[in-house]
């Protein structure tokens, strides 16, 4: 029993180890699609991971740089985006057009200009930085149907049919899957959850008693819930440009949260500490997937409906996180060597975590 202890405590503190190297910003490319052409908006720092652009190496990406590599990089866009018409590819007219500047920073404008847009029946293919970011999405806004319509590429569905009107229910399940993999794939947020589930595992034995699966399940949900409502907040306030954030100290605190939530599981707080600190963190945590769509939904009647199906899609992931994961920390926590090696180790292996994350991110 032992043996197998160790092996799964062994596996999940390599799991939290090699994740922080994966987590980082999701990447996106926002795409706005009319009859005359297509906009194409791509993170610099995007650009510089498929193309070297400082040329002068002094950390700063000026649009001269940018100009300079305007023609292979075309050529680039030209191989990885694509429009088709009855399996014909159409032509199309790349150039440079200016910097925009999103969420997460300055964006290089693309336009792509092609007659087939005007036309029925044409498809767009997408692939840029599949090949190097699983996490890598391009978020289209589109108006060829009469109204606009918003719509996520990615490498599980890299095509779209353009000028065909996209049903709400076509909507709530795009972004019902993107909030599930949003969580799923957003590693900071999921070790977040995990420094939550811990203290459960150790008040289970307070004074002595031990409590049942119910009701250390139902701590947690109090725990979870608090921490759904806070960023269910926060995302719907900064998705809507109520207000925001920058960036970089959003995603620099969401993984200082980590490290913190972990000390407090070492340090065996009481559960009503633990449940504001959800519901605090929770709030940063909202910024953080808000970065996903605050770009994307000011202009589509179909926003509430994203936002709330996006919202369903993380509770979906949470929900199953805590299913899968809190059985399995309850069977193994009535054990003596979890609670005095197992369970110091993995929260020390978590706050580590979160400080090279934030490290990272500075």
């Amino acid at each position: 029993m032992r043996r197998s202890i160790s092996s799964l405590v062994t596996a999940l503190v390599m799991v939290i180890f090699a994740l922080p190297a994966l987590a980082h910003k999701a990447s996106d490319s926002f795409m706005y699609i009319t009859a005359e052409h297509i906009r194409l908006d791509i993170a610099v720092q995007d650009m510089a991971r498929i193309q070297t652009l400082d040329a002068n190496a002094d950390a700063a990406v000026s649009w001269g740089e940018l100009r300079a590599v305007e023609t292979e990089f075309s050529e680039l866009l030209r191989r990885q985006i694509s429009l088709s018409q009855n399996t014909e590819l159409c032509a199309l007219l790349i150039r440079l057009e200016g910097i925009s500047e999103h969420s997460d920073g300055n964006y290089a404008v693309w336009q792509l200009a092609s007659e087939c847009l005007s036309k029925p029946g044409v498809k767009l293919d997408y692939s840029l930085l599949f090949d190097i970011d699983p996490l890598h999405r391009a978020l289209i806004v589109s108006d060829l149907s009469g109204e606009k319509q918003i719509s996520v590429l990615s490498p599980a569905s890299p095509s779209l049919a353009l000028g065909e009107a996209i049903s709400a229910l076509d909507t709530a399940e795009v972004f019902i899957w993107q909030g599930i993999i949003h969580l799923l794939l957003g590693y900071d947020h999921m070790l977040f959850l995990l420094a939550l589930l811990l203290p459960a595992t150790r008040r289970k034995h307070a004074g002595g008693a031990t409590q049942s699966l119910r009701a250390v399940f139902t701590d947690v949900a109090v725990v979870v819930t608090m921490f759904t409502l806070a960023h269910s907040f926060t995302l719907i306030a900064a998705s809507l440009g109520w207000f925001s954030l920058p960036s970089q100290p959003v995603e620099i605190a969401i993984a200082l949260s980590i490290s913190l939530a972990a000390v407090l599981a070492l340090l065996d707080v009481d559960v009503r500490f633990q449940r504001g600190l959800a519901m605090g963190v929770g709030l940063i945590h909202g910024f953080g997937f808000a970065g996903v769509l605050s770009d994307l939904l000011a202009a589509s009647p179909l926003k509430l409906l994203a936002l709330g199906s996006f919202n369903v899609g993380i509770e979906l992931a949470q929900l199953a996180l805590v299913i899968l994961v809190l059985p399995l920390l309850y069977r193994y926590s009535r054990h003596p060597w979890y609670q005095k090696k197992a369970f110091p180790l993995a929260a020390i292996a978590l706050a580590a975590s979160g400080l090279y994350m934030a490290l990272q991110r500075i």
